[in-house]
C-alpha cells in the first residue's frame, strides 16, 4: 500500500497545503505510529478549513484513511478548534464507524496549526530540535491535502485550490479556485477592495507575504487578505530587514517578552529570541545564540505581538538563517528534551488578544462564508512552475498545444524535490517561460 500511495500522491502533485508546499509523496513515504489531519487554521480571518471540513468530512476521512493505511500508522487523528462547531459535527459523523480514528478538539490559540505545537497537543510528544513529526513517529497533514489525497485516488490531480478572500473587500468569502488564477479576479468576485490604497497579504496576516494583484493562486495560497496600505500591521510587514536590524542594535531592551511567548521556547528548545537580539546588537555573528535562530518558526508572535518597542525577533531570525544558510552552514541544534516549559499552557496566545493587538479586530468580526464560483468565468490562467518546496518543475508542453483540464504540463526534474503540474483548465498553451505556464481556454 505505501508504494501506491506514494505513486498516486506522487502522480497528482499533492504538496502541503497549510503553506509549507512540502511534496507529500515524499512526507508519505514513511513508517509511523499516527497520522494527523491539521484542521486547526489557527491565523486569523481565514475560513478554509473550518468550510472544507464541513463540505467535505467524508473525503477527508477517506484521505486520512489512506494515508494511515500506507504509513502503518494504528491510529489517526483530526485536530481542530472546539469552537469550529459545524466542523466538527460534520467529522464526527464521518468518522462515527471508524475506530481508529479520533477528533482531537483544540482551544482558540496561536498557533495552534503549527507541525511541532500539534503534534505535543495531540500525542504529548516533543518534536526534537531541529528535527521534524516523522522523528516522533507522527505525519501531520493538512486537511486540504487529504482531501486532494481522496481525490487523488479517484483520479483526480490537483488543478484547484480552496482560499478565503477577506479584509477590505466588499464581500468576503470562501471558494475553491482554479489553480493560476490572479489575485485581482478573486478580489473582484468579492466586490473589490473597499479602499483605494490597498496592500494585499497572500496567506494569513501573521506569516503571509505581502503581494500584488497580478499575483496568481497555487497550491499554497490559503488566503487573499485586502488591507489599506496606511494600517499599522502593513506598515510593519513592509520594514526592510536593514531597518529592523537597525532598530535591533539601538533599541532593544532585553525586557525577554518575546522569548517568554514563543511557541518554540514554550516547547523545551533553547530558542531565546531577546538573547538573538542581544547577539546581533554585540555583533556576535557566528555564536550558538545566533544559529539558535535556526528553531525559529516564523510564527510572527514575538515580532507582532510581544515586543513593547514593535521590534521585530521573528525577521531578525529569518535574516539570520537565509545568511547562514548562504554561507553553507547547517543547523548544528539536535537536542531532544522530554519536557515542555511548566508555565506553557498559561502563555498559550488566545486569538481575540492577537487580534485586537494587531488592530484586525473589525475585520475579524467578518465572515467569509463558501460562495460557488463558475471556473468557467476565468479565461486565462498563469501557472507557477514552483508552487512547492524543491526546485521548480519542468515543463513538458510547448506553445500552441492544446491541452485538457488536469493533463500533465509540468514535471518533477528527474531524482529532484518537487511537485507535478497539471492544467487547472482545458484550453491551448499560450506561452511557456521560466516560472509560468500560461493556458488560454
Amino acid at each position: 500500500m505505501k508504494s501506491l500511495l506514494v505513486k498516486t500522491v506522487r502522480d497528482a502533485g499533492i504538496v502541503g497545503a497549510g503553506g509549507a508546499g512540502f511534496p507529500s509523496h515524499v512526507k508519505y513515504n514513511a513508517d509511523v505510529e499516527f497520522v494527523i489531519a491539521n484542521g486547526a487554521e489557527c491565523e486569523p480571518l481565514l475560513y478554509c478549513d473550518q468550510i472544507v471540513m464541513k463540505r467535505h468530512a467524508k473525503e477527508i476521512v477517506e484521505g486520512l484513511k489512506l494515508v494511515m493505511k500506507g504509513t502503518g500508522a494504528g491510529r489517526g487523528f483530526i485536530a481542530l478548534k472546539a469552537k469550529y462547531h459545524d466542523a466538527v459535527e460534520a467529522l464526527k459523523e464521518g468518522i462515527a464507524s471508524e475506530p481508529s480514528i479520533s477528533l482531537h478538539l483544540m482551544g482558540n490559540f496561536y498557533p495552534a496549526g503549527d507541525e511541532q505545537v500539534i503534534v505535543n497537543d495531540v500525542t504529548g510528544r516533543i518534536v526534537p530540535e531541529g528535527g521534524i513529526p516523522l522523528n516522533v513517529g507522527v505525519v501531520v497533514a493538512n486537511i486540504s491535502s487529504l482531501l486532494n489525497v481522496a481525490r487523488a485516488f479517484n483520479g483526480e490531480p490537483v488543478t484547484s485550490r480552496w482560499l478565503t478572500v477577506n479584509g477590505a473587500v466588499s464581500r468576503p468569502y470562501t471558494a475553491e479556485l482554479p489553480i493560476g488564477v490572479t489575485f485581482r479576479e478573486a478580489i473582484d468576485i468579492a466586490g473589490g477592495p473597499t479602499v483605494s490604497d490597498c496592500v494585499i497579504i497572500s496567506g494569513g496576516p501573521m506569516m503571509g507575504k505581502i503581494s500584488g494583484l497580478d499575483s496568481v493562486v497555487s497550491k499554497t495560497t490559503s488566503g487573499i487578505l485586502v488591507f489599506p496600505s496606511s494600517h499599522p500591521h502593513i506598515q510593519r510587514l513592509a520594514q526592510s530587514p536593514d531597518s529592523i536590524l537597525r532598530r535591533t542594535k539601538s533599541s532593544c531592551d532585553q525586557c525577554m517578552a518575546c522569548t517568554e511567548i514563543c511557541p518554540r521556547f514554550l516547547m523545551g528548545h533553547e530558542l531565546r529570541p531577546h538573547m538573538v537580539m542581544r547577539a546581533i546588537a554585540y555583533g556576535l555573528s557566528d555564536s550558538e545564540v545566533v544559529t539558535s535562530s535556526f528553531l525559529c518558526c516564523e510564527c510572527g508572535v514575538c515580532s507582532y505581538y510581544a515586543c513593547p518597542l514593535f521590534l521585530s525577533p521573528g525577521t531578525v531570525n529569518a535574516y539570520i538563517k537565509s545568511q547562514l544558510a548562504g554561507k553553507g552552514v547547517k543547523n548544528p541544534h539536535n537536542r531532544r528534551t522530554d519536557e515542555v516549559r511548566k508555565f506553557r499552557k498559561e502563555r498559550l496566545l488566545p486569538i481575540p488578544r492577537l487580534v485586537q493587538r494587531i488592530g484586525l479586530a473589525s475585520y475579524a468580526k467578518q465572515y467569509a462564508p463558501f460562495e460557488e464560483v463558475n471556473a468557467e468565468r476565468f479565461l486565462r490562467v498563469s501557472v507557477p512552475l514552483k508552487q512547492h518546496i524543491g526546485v521548480p518543475s519542468v515543463p513538458v508542453i510547448k506553445a500552441g498545444i492544446s491541452v485538457g483540464k488536469g493533463s500533465i504540463i509540468a514535471e518533477i526534474p528527474q531524482e529532484k524535490l518537487g511537485a507535478r503540474i497539471h492544467a487547472p483548465i482545458s484550453g491551448t498553451v499560450i506561452e511557456v517561460s521560466d516560472n509560468f505556464i500560461v493556458i488560454q481556454r
